[in-house]
């Protein structure tokens, strides 16, 4: 039985690429990964400038083997989705997604979900999928109903598609196994990283008090420590049970392994992810 491919979120070597673009690519495609994830923040007013075109960068990587599997791009209200979407086209890239957002009610997260139906009727008509990427505050409950299924309840499923970051899954005090089960066949890729042994409180809700609005400045804090995140497979999540549960569903395309931050060199830290996720899927395939 072939195993799901793993790919690799390039967040997890930006520093590394900051140094030297290429050459990091390079060394992702030397350590095993097949695919890679992107990571764009146009924060600098809502422009987008690539060092290369998608079909310079596309040819590029093909040349060392590998290909895009999605492209995550930050949200910015000034924006020209259309050209993200050209992009990200010309790329290869399977799909892509915008990956953080905020939510003070309800109407915030229905609103978010039209948004999401948009940008995936958008996506579907350039031939690419659109993904709805989670972090925490997707888990917290509006009118008793958490967020997160409010969108996977108003968005279309012909047009949008899950990927499920599982550790914050977990950080928001979700069981990965239940969940990736809840989403069913829309779950089409995974972000697998772990949680560190040493990680207090696992559940970050047990220290944000009720009814307290998270923003940027609620979330940051909480979610950028060194000692939070482990290499996969070293820290406390149930990798086995969650490469299980993907291979069982058929419908996950790829385990995008991501570490946001490191206390290890980027590329140490992901070479240690790609060694153990491996050698997991061959004692499940076994």
């Amino acid at each position: 039985m072939a195993s799901i491919p793993i790919g690799l979120q390039l967040f997890s070597v930006r520093k590394t690429m900051d140094k030297d673009y290429l050459g990091t690519l390079q060394k992702v495609a030397e350590t095993g990964y097949k695919q890679v994830e992107f990571a764009i923040f146009p924060y600098n007013n809502g422009e987008f400038e690539p060092e290369y075109t998608g079909k310079e960068l596309r040819k590029i990587l093909a040349g060392m083997g590998l290909s895009v599997v999605n492209t995550m791009v930050a949200f910015h209200e000034k924006l020209d989705w259309d050209r993200i979407v050209d992009y990200c086209a010309e790329l290869g890239s399977v799909g892509f997604c915008s990956p953080i957002f905020f939510y003070g009610s309800r109407d915030d997260v229905l609103r978010r979900a039209d948004w999401l139906n948009a940008m995936g009727r958008k996506s579907r008509a350039a031939g690419l999928e659109f993904y709805f990427h989670n972090h925490f505050m997707e888990f917290q409950k509006f009118g008793g109903t958490y967020a997160y299924d409010l969108l996977l309840d108003n968005t279309d499923p012909d047009c949008v598609w899950f990927e499920l970051d599982t550790f914050w899954c977990q950080r928001g005090g979700m069981e990965p196994v239940a969940l990736m089960d809840h989403i069913g066949p829309r779950l089409r890729l995974l972000h697998q990283k772990d949680i560190a042994k040493t990680a207090r409180p696992v559940n970050l809700f047990e220290v944000i008090p009720d009814g307290t609005r998270i923003t940027y400045d609620v979330f940051y804090p909480l979610a950028s420590s060194q000692l939070d995140f482990a290499e996969v497979g070293t820290g406390i999540m149930d990798l086995e049970g969650i490469l299980r549960k993907a291979e069982d569903m058929k419908s996950v395309q790829c385990i995008v392994i991501e570490q946001d931050q490191t206390i290890l060199t980027e590329l140490e830290s992901i070479r240690i992810s790609y060694d153990t996720v491996t050698a997991m899927q061959k004692k499940i395939s076994g």
